[in-house]
């Protein structure tokens, strides 16, 4: 296909990988064509920026929060796009995020590109046809409802070699337009091309599908070198002050442990010139790496060789660079004017250390470029959730907002506030609250609203997000699919003898719902969490995926998947007498996990923190959930790509956890009960006992089952791809923690009593 218009630029990326854990905001997507493309912040995606105007107007307008959120949902939903309805989501982010105004979550709309021309199916679109209903423009908006990206890196050569940033080769561009008017259009540039090499003409139809006459010139190739800091900020690499900078270290005017690190500094380093015409060169055998690629300016000389002055200059070395980092963020350029890179101070973030934070090279497809941080929440009704009714839930949130609205002014306790400023006969009626027993209620009320000041800022919010979903399941035999409930449905099995003896409970999850959304993002190292006696630290500060303020947010992009599953729930008392019967064995077998605390300054710190709180039952649930994810795929025909595990583990006395949710997440429609028909009481056992006795055996023993550690940082034992691993996107801990001699050894095996 030639690409000779704009629209035809359009990449097409799976609205799920958007929000995964190696694309989105600030990721670089590889193009069809070959180019690099830096996916830009929410707030440059449209209708991001339509939908936070609207609710920014509607904030304006209305002061009651539930008007403001049903308003939003009508607006939302009258122009054809997702509104994800998960208030106890929305909670969670407004405080992990300190988004304090956040409203509501918008599913990424799905643009299917013709394969003919490279353009968004826009006539039928549903999108298209609700913004013709509601009588607002809908012909050529389909660019209104796609992901916004920029080119990165900026350096493009052409086949002769010379190098320029994409905004030098776009003016070259302009005024070959200007010499050829009848041929030739400023959006042809796309994907960027070469003025000066004139391939052909050649006919082609307009938008009215009449023939004209096109001129196609030669495309451009985009460097692959980029500067990344652990802050994540994103930078070019200065190719004219690299060759000044590399020139006088060989001339031994810079001292030989000077790595670079003044190169972003035009004061301190600066171009080789005033006005670089770089050329790079590379030899035909490319045998050498970056010995083999030479860079000069034909302008000043430098790199030419021509003299002892201006030595040939080549890349060997290059990944020793470690420049300052100046806090370039160029996912958040302005569309409109793309020559400003916004940009931030940048120091190390660590409290034993100071001063600037240094980049470092990477290639543009290297896997350190870019991690995302999201999150994924399982719907469950708020009500459910905080085991309260709504009414109290919103009488509660109103309450807590008078009262911060009147300790801004005045500093007065909650008590104080309660027994001096709280008319609870005027609040029920200025709020249109009307409880069935209006005593009860006020206790309720004036007790969550003391208690709110005792809460633990250094508590689990992760731990205490998973148990309102693990409670839902454990303390309920069903939920009914009511309205208000609508997106979760399951109801117990009834389990045989041999079930009963492991398990307090295994339900069918006829329907389900899970949202994903990106929280932020690092390069170089993956952010962690760590949990360390109870208390959270992170090892990294994200980027955010927004570019406004805080406040002024109140809409995030967001993927809502529909499913089936099963959850199984282990029995806490059969698990503690497993550990007390086999503790000799399982000591020896598990002990380096458990002896000593993991050292803080170690790799994989996160996953380390998670086996050492969990103990014995990480290991036993994990290893579980993946063998039955394994054996599912034989027994349904699912792969284990296209399922999921959703870990319930923790030891907490106050919020004991051992179980797992087996789920489906291919596509937005989720399954036709397949996976929910392997739930019935004769076929999970069966399913069961089948796992088990493939866990005996796998193709690498006797060393996988004799092995004393594998996988990363040795965080598995008897664990491999021939038995136990499963497809990275299924498992929630890298799959790390596993050992099917947990489940099957003949002398500690949780399970042994049932092996076939």
């Amino acid at each position: 296909m030639k690409v000779l218009k704009q629209n035809q630029y359009n990449q097409g990326v799976g609205k799920y990988k958007l929000l995964s854990s190696t694309s989105g905001v600030g990721s670089i997507i590889t193009t069809k064509h070959g180019n690099y493309v830096l996916i830009s912040d929410i707030n440059k995606w449209r209708f991001i920026k339509w939908a936070n105007s609207k609710i920014e107007n509607l904030r304006r307008n209305y002061t009651d929060d539930k008007i403001v959120y049903d308003l939003s949902k009508s607006e939302i939903l009258n122009r054809g796009m997702k509104f994800i309805d998960d208030q106890r989501f929305i909670n969670f982010i407004k405080s992990e995020k300190k988004l304090e105004n956040l409203v509501c979550l918008i599913g990424i709309p799905h643009m299917a590109l013709n394969e003919s021309y490279n353009t968004p199916n826009w006539k039928n679109h549903p999108i298209r046809a609700a913004l013709e209903k509601a009588g607002e423009p809908f012909e050529g908006v389909s660019s209104h409802y796609m992901i916004n990206g920029t080119h990165f890196p900026k350096w493009f050569k052409n086949s002769k070699g010379d190098l320029k940033k994409i905004e030098e080769w776009n003016n070259l561009w302009k005024s070959e337009c200007t010499k050829h008017p009848q041929t030739l259009k400023l959006d042809y540039f796309a994907p960027p091309r070469d003025a000066g090499h004139f391939l052909r003409e050649i006919s082609s139809k307009n938008e009215d599908g009449n023939t004209i006459t096109i001129r196609e010139y030669k495309t451009l190739e985009q460097t692959n070198l980029i500067l990344i800091c652990p802050n994540g900020h994103l930078s070019d690499i200065p190719w004219p002050n690299y060759l000044r900078w590399k020139t006088q270290k060989i001339l031994g005017n810079r001292k030989d442990n000077d790595n670079g690190v003044d190169l972003l500094s035009s004061e301190k380093v600066g171009p080789c010139c005033g006005t670089p015409k770089l050329k790079w060169t590379e030899s035909k055998t490319k045998s050498e790496g970056y010995a083999s690629i030479f860079i000069e300016c034909s302008n000043c000389g430098l790199g030419s060789g021509s003299d002892k002055d201006k030595p040939k200059i080549n890349l060997e070395g290059i990944n020793s660079l470690e420049p300052y980092c100046i806090g370039q963020k160029p996912w958040e350029l302005d569309i409109d004017n793309p020559t400003i890179t916004p940009y931030e101070n940048c120091f190390i973030r660590n409290e034993s250390k100071n001063g600037r934070e240094k980049m470092r090279i990477a290639l543009v497809t290297a896997n350190n470029v870019y991690y995302a941080n999201g999150f994924s929440s399982l719907f469950i009704p708020i009500q459910i959730a905080e085991n309260k009714s709504k009414e109290l839930i919103e009488a509660i949130e109103i309450l807590e907002k008078k009262y911060t609205k009147h300790f801004e002014r005045t500093a007065i306790t909650r008590t104080e506030y309660l027994n001096a400023k709280f008319n609870f006969n005027d609040f029920l009626i200025d709020n249109d609250i009307n409880p069935e027993n209006e005593n009860l209620f006020k206790c309720q009320l004036e007790s969550e609203f003391l208690n709110t000041a005792t809460d633990n800022d250094n508590s689990d919010q992760h731990e205490e997000y998973r148990w309102q979903e693990y409670r839902c399941f454990s303390t309920r035999s069903s939920l009914p699919n009511i309205d208000e409930n609508k997106g979760l449905r399951f109801k117990d099995i009834l389990l045989t003898s041999e079930l009963s003896e492991f398990f307090k409970k295994i339900q069918q999850v006829e329907e389900l719902k899970v949202t994903n959304v990106q929280l932020d993002f690092t390069r170089v190292k993956p952010k962690e969490r760590i949990v360390i006696n109870g208390e959270v630290r992170e090892s990294s500060i994200g980027q955010n995926i927004f570019s406004i303020d805080s406040n002024n947010l109140f809409v995030l992009p967001a993927n809502e998947t529909l499913g089936e599953g099963l959850f199984f729930e282990f029995s806490n008392e059969q698990i503690d007498k497993w550990i007390s019967e086999n503790r000799n064995e399982l000591e020896k077998r598990f002990g380096k996990y458990f002896n000593a605390i993991p050292d803080s300054n170690s790799q994989g710190l996160s996953s380390k923190m998670k086996i050492y709180n969990n103990k014995y039952k990480h290991f036993l649930i994990h290893s579980f959930s993946h063998m039955m994810m394994r054996e599912l795929e034989f027994s349904c025909g699912y792969p284990t790509a296209s399922l999921k595990e959703r870990l319930y583990i923790s030891t907490n006395p106050a919020r004991q956890m051992s179980g797992v949710l087996i789920y489906t997440a291919e596509g937005s429609e989720g399954s036709m009960g397949g996976l929910v028909s392997q739930g019935e009481p004769v076929k999970i056992l069966e399913i069961i006992k089948k796992g088990l006795e493939r866990s005996i055996n796998c193709s690498s023993d006797p060393l996988c089952w004799e092995s004393e550690g594998q996988g990363i940082f040795d965080l598995n034992l008897s664990a491999c791809f021939s038995c136990s691993l499963v497809a990275e996107t299924a498992c929630e801990e890298m799959n790390l923690g596993l050992d099917r001699r947990v489940l099957v050894d003949e002398d500690f095996g949780y399970f042994k009593s049932i092996q076939t």
